[in-house]
């Protein structure tokens, strides 16, 4: 089958990343043998680059071992919104032929492009909320994003063939939207070889710390107000009343930019600016040696819909301490890879101290997380995914291991 994905790109104000996993998503279906076109507006993620091709027909030749696939951008005339209006008249053609189309989360020039070409052409399509729909995030910008439901993003939502889930969670955060379209729930995946062997350790504590040997612990995702990162700095600067040697790098990129100055300012009214780095954004080598130096791994978050850092830090042996309110916090918990406690900087002190002293079980919880990262694959995402495309085009019900309690 040949479906065309719709994301917007990177961005620097959103700490220099587009909407995560996307790519990884369209090319874990191209590996099942079909051909599968991403297109965005703006640049790629970092490390994807070698997938971009100058134009839709090159990427649908291009060979990814069993199938096709390929990136292909288009500009943007603003940043917000990801606006791009030579992509409408491009595009059209090629949605004409395709046999399904993809649209990555919901508030963006490039999803609305792809579903009206969609629309036009009867073509069925899915949408990935990426966790746009969760309480939290419909709370920012609440007014603007109420005018654009009520404009277009409802009808996107409703007439979609499937939303495409993360998490039995994400999905229970948008049943108060009453949303018409059946759901199917779709974990996202990890490339585990890229975990299996870390840098030496050392690197990153000497860029950053120079050369500290104590307690580390490791913050890595943007820089958000959902991210929890009041609640981080007043955990940690408890931990320093107990544990005066122990170190927090809170790396990522802040989402606005101007965000990384309010974590500054949380760090410094806390008193733990001597102990506190913060690296900003960092990619490829630098955050394998993040990863590597690190001794646990902290996220305090309001929600995710899957937590790709969470995961990345699980596949390094970390072991992890999150807030009970994400997606997978449960199942870490039940497997014993880290712990999940409320949004509370007393209890999470209380767990980031409990690890750093114990190096045995910092060991265990890391064992067990790896080996609860190593069950979520771009393979097993990509099976899944061609699965309940298929029954949509085959006029088939889905697959009722996907849809699990909806039937």
């Amino acid at each position: 089958m040949r479906v065309l994905s719709f994301v917007e790109g990177t961005d620097s104000r959103k700490g220099g990343f587009g909407v995560g996993g996307v790519p990884w998503i369209a090319n874990s279906l191209a590996q099942r043998g079909h051909q599968v076109v991403l297109i965005l507006a703006g640049s790629p993620n970092p490390g994807t680059e070698h997938w971009v091709q100058p134009d839709v027909p090159t990427a649908l030749a291009r060979e990814a071992d069993l199938g096709y696939f390929g990136i292909v951008t288009y500009p943007c005339l603003t940043r917000r919104w990801a606006f791009s209006p030579t992509m409408f008249n491009a595009l059209w053609p090629y949605v004409r032929e395709a046999d399904f189309i993809t649209l990555h989360s919901l508030y963006s020039f490039p999803v609305l492009t792809g579903y009206l070409l969609a629309r036009w052409f009867r073509k069925p399509y899915g949408l990935w909320p990426h966790g746009v729909l969760a309480p939290f995030q419909r709370r920012i910008s609440a007014g603007k994003k109420k005018v654009y439901g009520w404009l277009v993003a409802r009808a996107i939502l409703n007439n979609a063939s499937v939303l495409f889930y993360t998490a039995l969670g994400e999905r229970a955060e948008a049943c108060p939207l009453h949303l018409k379209a059946p759901s199917v729930i779709i974990p996202h995946g990890l490339d585990l070889q890229t975990f299996t062997n870390l840098p030496p350790r050392g690197a990153f504590r000497s860029r950053y710390l120079a050369g500290h040997s104590g307690p580390l612990v490791l913050f890595l995702s943007r820089l958000h107000a959902k991210k929890g990162l009041d609640v981080l700095v007043r955990a940690f600067a408890l931990v320093v009343e107990r544990l005066p040697d122990a170190r927090l790098a809170i790396v990522g990129g802040g989402d606005p930019p101007q965000f990384a100055q309010q974590v500054a300012s949380w760090v410094k009214e806390s008193n733990v600016s001597d102990y506190v780095v913060m690296p900003g954004f960092i990619t490829g080598l630098q955050k394998m040696q993040a990863f590597a130096d690190a001794d646990v791994f902290i996220l305090p978050s309001h929600a995710e819909n899957f937590g790709f850092a969470v995961f990345e830090a699980m596949a390094s042996r970390l072991p992890v301490v999150v807030s009970d309110t994400l997606n997978y916090a449960q199942e870490i918990e039940s497997h014993q890879a880290g712990r999940s406690v409320p949004r509370d900087p007393h209890l999470f002190a209380d767990a980031l101290i409990r690890l750093l002293i114990d190096q045995e079980l910092r060991h265990k919880l890391g064992q067990n997380g790896f080996d609860l990262a190593r069950m979520y694959s771009w393979e097993t995402a990509g099976e899944k995914v061609e699965r309940a495309i298929g029954s949509i085009l085959w006029g088939e019900p889905l697959p009722a291991d996907l849809t699990l309690d909806q039937g």
